[in-house]
């Protein structure tokens, strides 16, 4: 079911319609699984929600999807109109991401306390904001820019610098509370001029650090929404790497104070420059705190998955087994997660042990990838096998490990 769904997906998205049609065809159970998004939302052309309407796909499943505003952002504004004039019911929210203006409009003339109506994680109908006529309207009509949700603590330029960054620009025009990172991704040297003046230390902060930019977890809450709008763990630096600001970098890099310029070479792998500051200031490492050491678990895990920055870590000193302080994960939990063969028998190979049962699942990395290879699927490109391999070959605990497991290659190494 799994496999054909899958390909039906991208069918869709690629927008097959013919194959789409031999996929859904009948399938009820496909096109109407409510565990999932609807294949209807992911219509991208308005023949394609129109043969899937056709084969029985239902229009009501869509409003559901659509209910809190987060998964209509990324629908097509064609493909929406049609099926709302189709039956699918949008909400104050769901107005907002698709950036239906008159929809708004008659939700708010009908009941103005929309304004600030609690959608996804607490999120306001600003937070979804879809265009900057969007977000205009809504501030117009009452909407805060210095709303937070519930779950992230975030405002909607936050929430959307990484889909929308125009409406951050302009949010932030209109007195939105600015941060490093909001200019790191907007490229915006003035603001991060004046953001570093009025306090230097914001260039060490980290996507996932302390608790002005939370990890998950942090007070039992999901953590900054920069997390998926800008990436995990990450330093300023590098969201002004990746959006493509090499001289905003430099000038961050430049600013920094020297135990910040260590990590972002390490996370950035630049082992040249990491030793060398390493050599000039030879009692850093003893220095850095947990948050700092954390570094090597979080860039072993499937948001960081980074095989250099892993082994420049180690080389350096970092310890081999750090946990992170929430969930208690190792590095050769995350490793074995993610079916990385290379980043295990590289932690193995530094003595990281195997027997390490975390905190929250009970279970050994073994058991880790095990699940995920077995069960979750979250990384298909992982090899499992040569993973559970070493990690048996390491002396691997068996406790809880289920035999045979119907993987047949996991199987015939289990069975040695």
């Amino acid at each position: 079911m799994d496999d054909i769904a899958s390909e039906l997906f991208r069918a869709i998205e690629s927008d097959d319609v013919a194959a789409a049609e031999h996929l859904a065809s009948g399938r009820l159970d496909l096109l109407n699984d409510d565990s999932r998004r609807p294949p209807l939302a992911a219509a991208r052309s308005i023949a394609m929600a129109e043969q899937l309407l056709g084969l029985g796909a239902d229009v009501v499943a869509v409003s559901k999807w659509w209910k809190n505003g987060l998964h209509a952002r990324h629908v097509e504004t064609a493909v929406a109109r049609y099926l709302i004039e189709r039956g699918a019911v949008p909400t104050v929210h769901a107005a907002a991401a698709l950036g239906f203006i008159d929809l708004l409009e008659k939700f708010l003339d009908a009941d103005p306390t929309l304004i600030q109506a609690k959608g996804c994680d607490g999120c306001r109908p600003l937070h979804f904001s879809r265009d900057i006529p969007t977000a205009q309207f809504l501030v117009a009509r009452g909407a805060r820019w210095d709303s937070r949700d519930d779950d992230h603590d975030s405002t909607p330029a936050q929430w959307l610098i990484g889909d929308a960054p125009e409406v951050s620009r302009w949010l932030l025009e209109q007195g939105a509370a600015p941060d490093i990172f909001l200019a790191a991704a907007l490229g915006d040297r003035p603001l991060a001029e004046k953001l570093i003046a009025a306090d230097r230390r914001c260039l060490a902060s980290r996507i996932g650090k302390g608790s002005e930019f939370p990890a998950l977890g942090y007070k039992g809450r999901g953590g900054t929404i920069y997390q998926w709008t800008l990436g995990f763990n990450n330093y300023p630096h590098q969201i002004a790497l990746k959006k493509g600001h090499d001289d905003l970098f430099q000038f961050f890099f430049d600013q920094s104070d020297t135990t910040t310029q260590f990590l972002v070479c390490c996370v950035l792998a630049r082992r040249e420059k990491a030793e060398s500051i390493l050599a000039r200031q030879p009692g850093l490492m003893e220095s850095l705190s947990g948050d700092d050491l954390e570094l090597l678990p979080r860039y072993c895990w499937e948001t960081n998955l980074d095989y250099e920055a892993a082994r420049l870590m180690l080389d350096l000193g970092f310890p081999v087994a750090r946990t992170t302080p929430v969930y208690g994960f190792t590095p050769l939990h995350n490793a074995a997660w993610a079916g990385h063969a290379g980043l295990v028998e590289l932690l193995l190979n530094r003595g990281h042990p195997t027997d390490v049962v975390d905190p929250t699942y009970k279970s050994t990395p073994l058991g880790w990838a095990l699940h995920d290879c077995l069960v979750e699927k979250r990384h298909p490109e992982g090899n499992f096998p040569h993973v559970v391999q070493l990690l048996i070959d390491a002396k691997s605990p068996l406790d809880g490990v289920k035999y045979p497991t119907g993987h047949v290659e996991i199987d015939k190494i289990l069975k040695r």
